[in-house]
């Protein structure tokens, strides 16, 4: 019998970044290249999966701020 650390489960995997649109649309490529590296493969993805890309400027302010907290804190590391 598996362990439940085999079986799949659901993950919501969360990056904030402060970028350009440009350099958004470019890590959001290099994502999509290392979850689905042949995007040209039969059938479905090994790993399902789903990108969503949400302007922060569409955030309530106590979210942005939040986020843009964590930012200044993974960079003071």
């Amino acid at each position: 019998m598996a362990s439940d650390s085999e079986q799949p489960r659901l993950w919501k995997v969360v990056v904030a970044l402060s970028a350009t649109e440009r350099r958004k649309d470019e890590i959001c490529d290099r994502i999509v290249d290392l979850i689905c590296a042949d995007p040209n493969h039969e059938g479905p993805c090994d790993t399902p999966w789903a990108l969503h890309v949400v302007d922060g400027d569409s955030l309530g302010r106590g979210e942005r701020r939040r986020l843009q907290a964590e930012i200044d804190d993974t960079m003071a590391g």
